[in-house]
């Protein structure tokens, strides 16, 4: 079996990943932050996405903003 052929499969169900969008969301206990437009790799069989770590890093700076100024609620997109 191919390196390639694993990477593309999803290893939770077998579907296939692919690029896409996700919506990334955080409870911080006293209020919630939602990240639409998410760039990730995402199965095309049972939705399960993965992030880069790039992008990991970019919403963690989004929810510590919001940790920061206490939102209860704060939605962003990205891209």
């Amino acid at each position: 079996m191919s390196t390639e052929s694993t990477v593309s499969r999803c290893p939770l169900c077998g579907g296939y990943k692919a690029p896409g969008r996700t919506t990334h969301t955080v409870d911080l206990g006293f209020g919630i932050v939602v990240v639409r437009n998410v760039p990730a790799t995402v199965c095309s069989q049972c939705g399960e996405a993965w992030i880069d770590p790039r992008t990991a890093e970019q919403l963690e700076s989004i929810v510590e903003e919001a940790y920061q100024k206490h939102h209860q609620v704060q939605i962003v997109a990205m891209g």
